[in-house]
């Protein structure tokens, strides 16, 4: 069966409350003001893409710019059998290297390449992960993540909350960076406060979302290593992988990274560094293809695979991988606009576990 044609079908505007957390632009209050997580991460609209081959179609939520390049992409892609996904992927990959390696690019690859796959795995009449090589569980554990900063009440009970809903393990989002002189200090407040709500026995990780350099993030781990803190995303600017391979050598707490790196050369750069929690995330870092290759790379060197957000696609890829290799899987608790847009079957769990659906593709249906 071939690609016939791939069309932008719907678009339609962001608009979700804004939340308070250390950003990479803090230094640029002043000029940006307090914005959402979707406007810090560039995403003001969501449009909605189509693939069709025959007689059916997969539909797919992303950005206007890597939808933009999908369409014209797309012509290159017209009578490709569905089932040539790698044969897409690379050809796609050597065609954009003049424009990037990186960002909008791999994005952009992502969207035709989970399309691809979602369309194959419905024309066989399987859930994707079957084409991927079956699950290796039942079920996928879960993590809560949210907690951004807000009034201590506030948050201790939206952590205690966590805890009632069966999640032993959360995610919190630190306040303040370098651009803050009291921001460790503000950053430890919240630290205690969950703590004192949840106490020990349950995972606190702490998300810093590439505002942190070297300096800052070695005081912060040093305070943080007493609250025993399960790991610290993202830490370090992207590129920095020296400051990472520093950091990681100072402290007990482990590092993760990935959220923003793309195809296999930047992960294996995090591992050299030391990095032994990768977070690629499917819609981001080129797609299914790349995520396979990311797990294998990631068990040869000891390292565990969390990849950033539960969506359906990087559930698929977890529940097709060894648990020792992909133990848990993210669920952002809120800010979910942009990922669910008319957008039917998304997972969620329930008592702390995700259930894969055995509906064919990704088991997503798409309503206006």
């Amino acid at each position: 069966m071939k690609i016939d044609s791939i069309n932008i079908i719907g678009r339609e505007k962001v608009s979700q409350p804004i939340y308070r957390y250390v950003k990479p632009t803090d230094y640029y209050k002043d000029v940006l003001g307090e914005v959402s997580p979707t406007e810090a991460a560039m995403i003001n609209e969501v449009y909605t893409l189509e693939m069709k081959a025959g007689e059916y179609s997969s539909f797919y939520n992303t950005t206007s710019d890597v939808a933009g390049f999908v369409v014209e992409f797309s012509g290159k892609l017209v009578g490709f059998d569905i089932s040539e996904i790698n044969r897409a992927w690379d050809m796609l990959y050597r065609l954009s290297l003049p424009l990037g390696r990186s960002g909008v690019l791999m994005h952009t690859l992502s969207a035709i390449n989970i399309m691809m796959y979602d369309i194959y795995s419905k024309c066989l009449g399987v859930p994707a992960y079957k084409i991927m090589g079956g699950t290796t569980r039942k079920h996928i554990r879960a993590y809560a993540s949210h907690l951004h900063p807000t009034d201590f009440k506030d948050l201790q009970d939206e952590a205690r909350e966590y805890v009632s809903q069966g999640y032993k393990t959360m995610k919190m989002r630190f306040i303040s960076g370098p651009s803050d002189i009291n921001g460790i200090e503000k950053n430890i407040e919240l630290v205690k406060a969950i703590r004192e709500a949840v106490g020990y026995d349950i995972e606190l990780a702490g998300d810093a979302w590439m505002s942190w350099n070297y300096n800052f993030a070695l005081k912060m781990v040093k305070k943080l290593e007493r609250y025993d803190i399960a790991w610290i995303e993202e830490p370090l600017m992207p590129d920095d992988f020296e400051a990472m391979k520093m950091l990681s050598w100072k402290t007990g707490i482990p590092i993760s990274e990935g959220e923003h790196h793309y195809h296999i050369y930047d992960f294996k750069r995090l591992l050299d560094a030391g990095i032994r929690i990768l977070q690629p995330d499917a819609v981001w870092t080129g797609g299914i293809t790349p995520m396979k290759k990311i797990t294998a790379l990631a068990e040869t060197y000891g390292a565990i695979v969390v990849p950033h957000t539960g969506n359906v696609y990087n559930l698929h890829v977890i529940g097709s991988e060894p648990e020792s290799v992909t133990p848990v899987a993210e669920f952002l608790t809120k800010y979910r606009e942009w990922m669910e847009q008319h957008m039917e079957g998304t997972p969620f769990p329930k008592n702390g576990y995700f259930t894969l659906s055995d509906k064919p593709g990704f088991g997503l249906e798409y309503k206006l």
